[in-house]
């Protein structure tokens, strides 16, 4: 399936033999798979997140959630802090104020991206 497998170390790209990259993998998805989904809530703000941060450029305050999608502030801020403590959703950095949503963030990083419409952001 895999023809090769690179590894980022540093400044160079090292290969992976797939057998020792294959049970890896397996090991991650198993880990995956018993990680309950999102709630309905979690994903509209996880989403709002992603959807925001480009456009807006600056960290988005519980307060701008909870008058967007309509939901109390106190539901927010339960839910960003249950994205963020997953790891894989979110951060705020020193506050509040939701900084990134994977893959984008409000922080200049190395990473930019454009899209069709020629808007650029940082990735996270």
């Amino acid at each position: 399936m895999f023809e090769r497998i690179l590894l980022g170390v540093g400044r160079r790209m090292v290969p992976v033999p797939e057998w020792l990259f294959r049970p890896m993998v397996r090991r991650d998805a198993k880990k995956l798979a018993k990680r309950p989904a999102l709630k309905p809530d979690e994903r509209r703000v996880q989403h709002f997140a992603v959807r925001e941060i480009p456009r807006r450029r600056e960290p988005i305050a519980p307060e701008v959630f909870a008058a967007e999608l309509e939901i109390p502030v106190d539901e927010v801020r339960q839910i960003l802090d249950e994205l963020e403590r997953r790891m894989t959703f979110l951060c705020r950095r020193g506050g509040e104020d939701v900084v990134w949503a994977y893959p984008v963030t409000a922080e200049q990083t190395p990473h930019q991206v454009r899209i069709d419409r020629g808007e650029k952001f940082s990735a996270a």
